[in-house]
């Protein structure tokens, strides 16, 4: 979970490198403060009640306030991000200019994909804040206040060349994030290849393409790897039996599930709800 803004800080700066394999154990949640994250190197995939997306080095996520939301590895390289908070008094005179429906439809986009230049822009920006950070004194959150309205006004600057770009490129995208979404909501049901392939009305050997090329893992291993999650929480956050669970995460059995389960995370069923709860 992402700790809260200081007492008296209305702006938080965090740089953080992830090994691969990297997974957030819970949800982060974010209250009475807004996020943006910057995607230095590596690839994430986002999940947050309303919407999964996935988000690589160059983008950036605009995180409104009032969610929960977690990210797990989609590849086997570690990852880098930059994430910054802040409350609205960080940015209520720039949305007086651009007005909060202009902020809010950045958040809608969920995950921008920035043009090259525009991201080296960015990232120069987040440099500079991450200097005055380092050296926070008195006039600093006057000073990160006008880097952060750089920030987001070369992001309103790119969204509509971004936007042309998003519906010229989305089929495939699209397609990953549908698949994405039948597989979780119909996890407990074991969907095959062709059963999401049907849903979305693709062939299955373009959808095996797909998460090939934009996950690098087969089909099955990310439904397999979406049971161990399910399994997991469930493990953690219910007292079903091996058996309820291993049903609700779409294994036909104990044994396999069993099997799978610690193929995977290293731990029995019963190991893993035991290390949780101690």
């Amino acid at each position: 979970m992402p700790l809260p803004l200081k007492p008296g800080y209305h702006f938080h700066f965090d740089r953080t490198l992830r090994p691969a394999y990297y997974e957030m154990s819970a949800a982060e949640a974010y209250t009475d403060f807004y996020g943006i994250s910057f995607m230095v190197s590596g690839d994430r995939l986002i999940y947050s009640p309303d919407f999964t997306a996935i988000a690589k080095a160059g983008d950036i996520v605009f995180i409104p306030k009032g969610v929960y939301r977690r990210t797990t590895y989609i590849s086997h390289a570690p990852y880098e991000r930059v994430l910054l908070k802040f409350t609205d008094s960080m940015i209520e005179d720039l949305l007086e200019i651009t007005g909060q429906k202009t902020y809010d439809e950045l958040c809608r986009r969920h995950v921008i994909s920035l043009s090259e230049e525009t991201a080296k822009n960015i990232y120069a920006i987040l440099l500079e804040m991450e200097r005055e950070w380092a050296n926070y004194n008195e006039y600093s959150e006057l000073l990160l206040k006008g880097l952060l309205h750089r920030l987001i006004i070369a992001c309103i600057r790119e969204e509509d060349s971004v936007l042309a770009n998003h519906m010229h490129t989305k089929n495939k995208q699209t397609y990953l994030l549908d698949a994405i979404q039948h597989i979780k909501t119909h996890l407990r049901e074991n969907p095959s290849l062709e059963q999401t392939a049907r849903a979305i009305h693709i062939s299955p050997s373009y959808l095996s393409k797909v998460f090939v090329n934009h996950l690098h893992t087969p089909y099955s291993a990310f439904v397999l790897n979406e049971k161990i999650i399910c399994a997991q929480k469930l493990l953690v956050e219910t007292d079903l039996s091996m058996t309820e669970i291993a049903t609700e995460s779409g294994f036909t059995g104990n044994a396999y599930f069993s099997d799978c389960f610690k193929r995977i995370a290293g731990v029995s069923p019963l190991k893993f709800r035991k290390n949780a709860r101690c």
